[in-house]
């Protein structure tokens, strides 16, 4: 039975520079989240910017769980997602949670706000993700009897070799050096939500632009936002995998 890994993260929180870092690896089946079909499309929560929806993508929590599932008869996989994307199905399916590896990336909210209110000005609380994540990492840990590893945005862009190496150690992946460096260009299987992945498209490794140049304490719904998922960072900040400096 192959692997399944799954990032767990928030919006803004160098998630995608991290799954390219997989990517380039060349040793396993990507998906690139595959559950924003179920909360964008599926359940349509909400209309997203910059989504390109293919028609034939599955739109259900059982149709994106079971070709995830899929994916991984013939390799291992890894897949980044958001923990809100499935915070009203992840609960209820214990035997998932417990079939892959969850870890979780995070990034401090004065960070990833500021960088989603620049693409999304329509930006809802439940889409900062914080909360959602520090509920997943809770139930993950209780079914599972194990603390999923987590990783902070902040110690990738310091050192992206170091959390790449610390991240590969802990879950038995051999560390390739390779793999983080790309060509510029965004993935093919990426382009349906590219308007996210501009800054992405111009680098060709881990950067360390911060993405937004708007103050929480500017807006009161952004400062509200703000104040509400602080507490869940600082929660799961608590359990990040030390770094060697």
């Amino acid at each position: 039975m192959n692997p399944i890994i799954i990032l767990w993260c928030h919006p803004r929180s160098v998630s995608s520079a991290m799954a390219r870092i997989m990517l380039e690896r060349g040793d396993l089946k990507v998906f690139h989240e595959p559950f924003i079909y179920l909360y964008y499309v599926g359940d349509g929560k909400k209309k997203l910017a910059y989504f390109d929806v293919h028609p034939d993508h599955p739109t259900s929590y059982v149709g994106i769980k079971e070709m995830i599932l899929k994916g991984a008869l013939d390799q291992p996989v890894f897949a980044k997602d958001m923990s809100y994307y499935v915070s009203d199905y992840i609960d209820k399916d214990p035997g998932f949670v417990k079939r892959v590896t969850n870890t979780f990336l995070i990034r401090h909210p004065a960070k990833s706000i500021p960088s989603y209110y620049k693409l999304d000005h329509a930006v809802l609380n439940e889409e900062i993700g914080l909360e959602a994540q520090w509920r997943h990492f809770e139930f993950a840990r209780e079914v599972t009897g194990k603390t999923p590893l987590v990783i902070d945005a902040d110690d990738l862009q310091r050192d992206a070799e170091a959390t790449m190496r610390a991240y590969c150690a802990a879950l038995d992946l051999e560390f390739l050096p390779h793999a983080l460096s790309w060509s510029a260009e965004i993935p093919q299987q990426w382009k349906h939500v590219a308007g996210w992945h501009g800054d992405l498209a111009k680098t060709e490794g881990i950067g360390t632009k911060e993405g937004g140049n708007v103050d929480v304490n500017n807006s009161r719904t952004l400062r509200a936002y703000f104040e509400h998922h602080l507490p869940f960072y600082q929660k799961l900040r608590a359990f990040t995998l030390p770094i060697p400096t």
